[in-house]
């Protein structure tokens, strides 16, 4: 009896002692039809985009949501990637005219644009089009470099574009096959790693890539990664610091670690099961996620109905697992 309870005393100071086991944070319900492609988390607020445009910002203290950049604010569309870069102090926007999808927004612009507004007060700074890398470009996420250089993720063509630091334009950066499928299309995924490298994925050949950043600016050489482990419609890449980023699978319903280690990305499953996440951040050490739902606004028959309540959810274990 006496080793049953130390036994159970010892157990008992682990739950106490294990933080990855302290009490879940609760997931933040989102406005109905929210649809959010993208979010990202800075200075306590968490920034949501909606494909059926604008975006809310959440207080990750008392989980409050409030319209933050009303649809059709300074032409945005359906919104893509939001990066709310604090090098700059501008939240950055993807917007895609979804008209043709049977999306339609007042006072939305045509075309594929990336969209800057105030991070405090969400009034717009900066409209630029995409260059025309295809007939049809793609904005769809953003990192943002010490130098507050930003880099873009085109998918139609998986070029990168970039944006220089009091520039009015985007210019059409970089371009490898290794970033495409053999179509050329899918790159997604972008983040700056502390070696002042960008790392990218692409969600429809499931792949992984390194592009390296020279001194003066001008890009290096696209190196393919081998993966640890299979992923499955890698979508949002967030950097964690290091060369350790925070990765959300769509199709695989996961949410992963991804640790450069040389030519390898060392994938590390962090939760599963989760219902198409199409992106990811970190806050106080706790990675959360949420998804767009896409067959919803899309799917002849689901977008009749309503779709599940969207939420930004935490994944668990936390992110000191």
């Amino acid at each position: 009896m006496r080793r049953s309870a130390r036994a159970v005393t010892t157990l008992g100071f682990l739950l106490l002692a294990t933080p990855a086991i302290a009490k879940a944070p609760s997931a933040i319900k989102l406005p109905d039809r929210q649809h959010p492609e993208s979010i990202s988390i800075a200075n306590g607020f968490a920034h949501a985009g909606s494909l059926k445009g604008g975006v809310v910002r959440i207080s990750m203290k008392t989980g409050k949501a409030a319209p933050f950049i009303k649809p059709g604010a300074a032409g945005s569309s359906s919104t893509f990637g939001v990066l709310a870069d604090t090098v700059n102090g501008l939240l950055w926007v993807c917007s895609n005219d979804q008209s043709a999808r049977g999306i339609t927004i007042e006072g939305a612009q045509p075309g594929s644009v990336l969209h800057a507004f105030d991070l405090k007060t969400g009034v717009g700074k900066l409209s630029l089009p995409l260059p025309a890398v295809s007939a049809s470009p793609l904005c769809n996420d953003m990192a943002v470099a010490r130098d507050g250089t930003l880099y873009v993720a085109e998918t139609s063509t998986s070029h990168i574009l970039r944006w220089k630091k009091g520039g009015a334009t985007l210019e059409d950066w970089y371009h490898d096959p290794v970033l495409g499928t053999d179509k050329g299309s899918g790159l997604d995924g972008i983040a700056v790693g502390a070696d002042g490298n960008l790392y990218v994925n692409n969600v429809q050949g499931n792949t992984m890539a390194r592009v390296t950043i020279q001194s003066d600016g001008t890009p290096g050489k696209a190196t393919a990664l081998a993966l640890s482990a299979p992923i499955n419609g890698p979508d949002g890449l967030r950097a964690l610091g290091g060369l350790r980023f925070v990765q959300a699978e769509g199709r695989g319903g996961k949410v992963a670690v991804v640790t450069i280690d040389g030519d390898t990305a060392q994938i590390e499953t962090v939760a599963e099961g989760l219902a198409s996440p199409t992106t990811v951040d970190v806050h106080d050490g706790v990675y959360w996620y949420t998804g767009a739902n896409f067959p919803y606004l899309f799917d002849p028959v689901k977008k009749t109905q309503t779709p599940p309540p969207f939420a930004l959810s935490p994944a668990i274990p936390y992110a000191g697992h």
